[in-house]
């Protein structure tokens, strides 16, 4: 089924739940259009002067009274830049379904996902990164994801991607201006937009290359515990935690499947798995499923700490690229190139958790806060650019060079969705915005 552009029904008043869940203690019900005043102002005597919280009594679907604070927020100086109210009523599916029904009964139609956020774009409240900003900030899944979400909805990454796209416009306004009278060009001019072009696609080029930092950010990375049977695996998992997670023992095969928890180092947020020992073949089918268990999780990690014990001799069983660390430190050092821990006395667990920090962390190239969408435009914007300079070099016709630094300049402006150039695809816009959830 199509999803109907929202600009097909400009004047349509829309309504939803903009609050997460129907369980906590209040929920946001908001009505977005051109006729929110009419159908709201009978449910509740009269609206409050505007951008005042006040106390109102509601009638739901079934006439019943409700007590509600109602805000009313006309347009353009608006979320969405169209006339708002916001019902503030008691939370629960039932009771915010009969709001939401008398709302429609007025002639209010049901919001389609993320169709207020894509309201305020439309109406230039938002611009198109910053309205992708809102569903990160929702769906951000760590401290870092919360960060770079709250500098996309800021405009930080607009403000930067706008500067390059009106350079780039700016320096095709003057190629085209030399067209008709190419052999009038002078070289320095040739060699200042050259060098003018290669400073742009630099620009582009760091963006991307800070791409991945930005996105290792964004997610929380798994670092998998692993090593033989009572290597003290458990143990260390306790330590990093805090607190006691996993059942530790002096029995082989105790953990018999992974156990893994969240923590926080370094300000990045990872998540620790604690997994069954790894040894040759046993007979105890479950110990078997374990071990199976264990090597999916040191497959998916993006760091393996490969455990040995001080109390036992040394084997050549670390995984290629696992960091090698010696547990139970306590009792001696039998791996001087090994990082060496002790759960018992915290020997060695600071460095550990910086190693992890930094192993996690990558480079130290500074994180783009740009999501893949931008990435690719963005890379699209630089082999334009490329393209445009290799034109200069070889001095082909000015056209194909007004041409590929037109290309770059729409990809660049596709990012915060303003283009003088033509407006952004239905297909972006659709495909942004059905990402969305209800009422946002």
């Amino acid at each position: 089924m199509t999803r109907p552009r929202a600009s097909q029904s400009p004047d349509s008043t829309i309504v939803g739940v903009a609050t997460g869940t129907p369980d906590g203690g209040v929920a946001i019900v908001r009505v977005s259009g051109a006729e929110a005043r009419s159908i709201v102002e009978p449910l509740v005597a009269s609206l409050p002067p505007p951008r005042t919280l006040a106390r109102r009594r509601l009638r739901d679907s079934e006439g019943a009274a409700e007590d509600a604070l109602v805000v009313w927020m006309p347009g353009p100086k608006s979320f969405t830049g169209e006339d708002v109210i916001e019902l503030h009523v008691h939370a629960g599916a039932r009771n915010v379904g009969r709001v939401v029904a008398a709302l429609q009964e007025r002639g209010a139609r049901a919001a389609e996902a993320g169709e207020f956020t894509r309201r305020a774009f439309e109406h230039g409240r938002l611009s198109l990164e910053q309205a992708e900003g809102i569903a990160a900030l929702i769906a951000a899944r760590t401290s870092a994801a919360l960060d770079q979400a709250r500098r996309l909805v800021a405009g930080e990454l607009g403000r930067e991607v706008e500067a390059l796209r009106m350079a780039v416009g700016d320096l095709r306004a003057e190629v085209e201006a030399n067209l008709d009278f190419p052999e009038d060009v002078a070289e320095g001019d040739v060699s200042r937009w050259r060098e003018e072009l290669s400073q742009h696609e630099a620009n582009a080029r760091a963006w991307l290359r800070s791409f991945a930092a930005g996105q290792r950010a964004r997610e929380r990375a798994r670092v998998v515990i692993a090593g033989p049977p009572n290597a003290g695996k458990s143990a260390l998992f306790n330590a990093l935690l805090g607190r006691s997670r996993a059942i530790v023992s002096s029995t082989p095969g105790t953990t018999r499947d992974y156990v893994e928890a969240e923590l926080q180092i370094d300000g990045l947020d990872v998540v620790v798995v604690d997994t069954a020992g790894l040894r040759g073949a046993t007979e105890d089918a479950i110990e078997h499923e374990g071990i199976g268990r264990s090597r999916e999780q040191m497959a998916g990690a993006e760091l393996v700490l490969w455990l040995e014990p001080a109390d036992a001799e040394p084997t050549d069983a670390r995984p290629s690229g696992a960091l090698g660390v010696e547990s139970k430190r306590d009792l001696g050092a039998r791996r001087s190139d090994w990082l060496g821990v002790s759960a018992q006395s915290g020997e060695g667990l600071e460095e550990l958790r910086a190693q992890i920090a930094r192993s996690v962390r990558g480079d130290e190239t500074a994180p783009w806060i740009g999501l893949a969408r931008h990435r690719d435009r963005a890379s699209e914007a630089a082999t334009a650019m490329a393209s445009a300079q290799a034109l200069l070099e070889r001095t082909a016709p000015l056209e194909l060079v007004a041409f590929e630094l037109g290309v770059a300049e729409r990809q660049l402006a596709e990012i915060t969705g303003r283009d003088a150039l033509g407006p952004v695809g239905e297909d972006v816009l659709g495909r942004i915005f059905s990402q969305f959830c209800i009422g946002k």
